[in-house]
């Protein structure tokens, strides 16, 4: 499919979108398999294996953001086990203390200021340049 471009609307204002499809595969099979039961998207017991510089920095860029001071990961759709499961992995293999956060009644992973130059020594050089501002926390931010 070629790329959809589009300006989708948030708030009062206009965020210029891209859509596109990809083909499916059986690889792509064997990977929902492993983060879906039934429709549900879980955190799986072997996510620590996965966890590496390059698939946190895809996660970063997809569900990551900055925060005032720190960073945060959306992870309002797994239980609070799951959540625990990711920030005891993200401590082993990065060497950062994340923590779980409340957030509109769900949990999210926070990254505390102390921590963002660890863990953006460790999958900056995998972040695209069009999203490395999602590693800069807005109080470091020149306007």
């Amino acid at each position: 499919m070629p790329l959809h471009e589009f300006d989708q609307r948030l708030g009062n204002r206009l965020y210029p979108a891209v859509q596109f499809a990809t083909r499916t595969s059986p690889l792509f099979s064997e990977w929902h398999n492993r983060f879906y039961r039934g429709r549900r998207k879980v955190v799986p017991i072997e996510v620590a294996q996965w966890l590496t510089p390059l698939s946190m920095a895809i996660w970063f860029m997809d569900d990551g953001g900055a925060d005032y001071a720190g960073l945060n990961l959306q992870t309002h759709n797994f239980e609070l086990l799951e959540v625990e499961r990711l920030v005891a992995t993200m401590a082993e293999r990065f060497r950062i203390q994340p923590r779980t956060r409340a957030n509109k009644g769900k949990w999210i992973i926070y990254i505390a200021a102390s921590d963002v130059g660890s863990l953006r020594s460790k999958i900056g050089p995998h972040i695209l340049p069009e999203l490395r501002y999602k590693l800069v926390p807005r109080r470091e931010r020149t306007p």
